[in-house]
């Protein structure tokens, strides 16, 4: 049974489902290297794939624009998920960095994890919301052809990841 299909049987009033976008359409934000096990990348997705909340809370005239939108305007609105989720993972790269200060006091090598970015403004937006990035992360450039092709040489090797 395909993932549409399960959708709409789980689903079964048209307007609450989830649109469905092909995979050629979507472009990366972020890509991230530099995981030492299989383990650490899987929490770290984990918990940047949770439901995040905007960098800046909204204010009360955006409250009240957001009200007068017909419901479709809000679906919308509301499908703009970009902002919550790389939030998410600035807070959730800041949760990681609060579990590993004892482990990070103790030992200098910790791994580098390397965030390929593919506009920096964002990098900006989060440090301007109070948010701050770890020491232990560092940003790149993500250099793309038609959208959706990476040419960053780093990211095109394939390394076996350790084992935990």
């Amino acid at each position: 049974m395909s993932a549409t299909s399960l959708v709409n049987s789980q689903i079964t009033n048209p307007v609450l489902r989830p649109k469905v976008i092909r995979p050629d359409h979507w472009t990366p934000l972020i890509v991230a290297s530099g995981f030492d096990s299989q383990k650490a990348h899987a929490n770290l997705f984990m918990l940047a794939a949770q439901p995040g909340h905007p960098l800046t809370p909204k204010t009360s005239e955006e409250i009240r624009q957001y009200k007068l939108l017909t419901r479709r305007n809000k679906q919308i609105a509301d499908m703009d998920m970009v902002e919550c989720q790389v939030a998410q993972l600035a807070r959730s790269l800041v949760y990681i960095d609060s579990l590993q200060g004892a482990k990070a006091a103790s030992q200098e090598d910790v791994p580098k994890i390397k965030l390929f970015w593919e506009d920096n403004q964002w990098i900006k937006k989060v440090q301007a919301a109070g948010l701050y990035w770890p020491q232990w992360v560092e940003h790149d450039k993500l250099d793309m052809k038609r959208g959706n092709m990476i040419l960053n040489s780093e990211l095109r090797k394939v390394l076996p990841i350790a084992s935990a």
